[in-house]
């Protein structure tokens, strides 16, 4: 396998567990009257020394990309470190790993133990970074444990290794001026902005400006076996345009393009009237287990989930 094909490989995982962001690939390439050139993927990790980013990176380093910077999140507890290969056609990469250290001893025991479960084998394939769970999948309730210490090591607890996102370089695109007409694309086609610290994260003066989606809910089958589906955040799509040459990322912003997979916080506050479809879990048949039908606030449905 080369990276061409890995990269293939990553999309292909993300676009088929998250189907929203196909039709926003659609609706660029439509809107560009072309294809569209990626700015840069994320992945997500642990900073454990078996699976930490620098074991994550291990392919992308292997076929010729080099790290740039490491970047702090103090507020998330996050280290990242970007890469870069010479290749222009090739996108940006960009891994962080969270510092368990920082965290309850009952969230880095659960961690821990999932990553005792992954083999010497699987650490040394070269598409680790889309190998997906490699340990018995989590249960509901320890789903709800660790999103109340970090909606982050609950995502990867829940998804493993595959790409958080993919970017859309804007900067390459010819048909959007600037992210306010971006973001209007996306709002008016049915998506929903990520506004954690405004629409628009950075600056024409900082290099960069970024702004993606929220995440779709995806259903999950969390262990044991038989006890159902449940609906949680997935991945995203973030934009981003670049100005002055400036090649990196800004800590500030990433700190809040990261809550795009929180999307229980974004969720609408208006009054909605609630059926089966909001359900949030399954039968063991895949079916939604019903509602009756409710008429209260988006927020006070999120607050009883």
């Amino acid at each position: 396998m080369n990276i061409q094909k890995l990269f293939k490989n990553m999309w292909n995982s993300y676009s088929n567990l998250n189907p929203h962001v196909n039709r926003v690939l659609e609706l660029f390439e439509k809107h560009e009257g072309g294809p569209v050139k990626n700015d840069h993927i994320a992945l997500r990790t642990f900073n454990h020394p078996r699976i930490n980013r620098d074991v994550l990176a291990k392919s992308f380093l292997d076929s010729g990309y080099a790290p740039v910077e490491n970047l702090k999140f103090e507020k998330k507890k996050l280290d990242a470190t970007y890469y870069i290969h010479d290749d222009s056609d090739l996108t940006r990469v960009f891994i962080s790993e969270l510092k368990l250290e920082e965290f309850s001893s009952d969230l880095q025991s659960t961690i821990n133990s999932m990553i005792d479960q992954i083999t010497d084998d699987e650490l040394n394939k070269y598409d680790l970074c889309n190998s997906g769970v490699l340990w018995e999948m989590i249960t509901k309730d320890t789903y709800e444990k660790l999103r109340n210490e970090s909606e982050y090591a609950a995502w990867v607890a829940t998804f493993g290794f595959i790409v958080n996102h993919f970017t859309i370089s804007v900067t390459d695109c010819e048909s959007f001026e600037n992210l306010e007409q971006v973001n209007s694309f996306l709002k008016d086609n049915g998506f929903r902005v990520n506004d954690s610290g405004g629409e628009i994260k950075g600056s024409v003066e900082q290099g960069l400006e970024q702004s993606s989606i929220m995440s779709e809910d995806v259903s999950i089958k969390f262990s044991p076996s038989g006890s159902g589906k449940t609906n949680v955040p997935g991945c995203y799509y973030e934009f981003a345009l670049r100005h002055n040459g400036f090649d990196g990322f800004i800590a500030g912003s990433a700190d809040k393009i990261f809550e795009s997979t929180d999307n229980i916080k974004s969720k609408s506050k208006k009054n909605c009237i609630l059926t089966s479809e909001d359900s949030p879990d399954y039968d063991a048949d895949g079916n939604r287990i019903p509602l009756p039908k409710i008429n209260m606030t988006r927020e006070q449905w999120e607050r009883l989930r």
